[in-house]
């Protein structure tokens, strides 16, 4: 499954995101950078073939 190629970090990242956090809220959060965030952002969307955040909402919604 896509979702098994994504690191436990990217997951974290990923799951945030879906709560509605920025990319500034989840680097304060995890005490990384913002511009980290949104590398991880950026592979996320890569390995899911997505291209925003709407995606990854209804991508994490269908792996429950």
């Amino acid at each position: 499954m896509k979702h098994e190629k994504l690191t436990e970090r990217e997951l974290q990242i990923a799951k945030e995101c879906c709560k509605g956090k920025s990319s500034r809220s989840i680097a304060d959060v995890l005490g990384i950078s913002k511009r980290t965030v949104d590398s991880h952002k950026s592979n996320i969307y890569h390995k899911l073939g997505i291209s925003n955040n709407i995606e990854l909402i209804h991508f994490m919604y269908n792996l429950k």
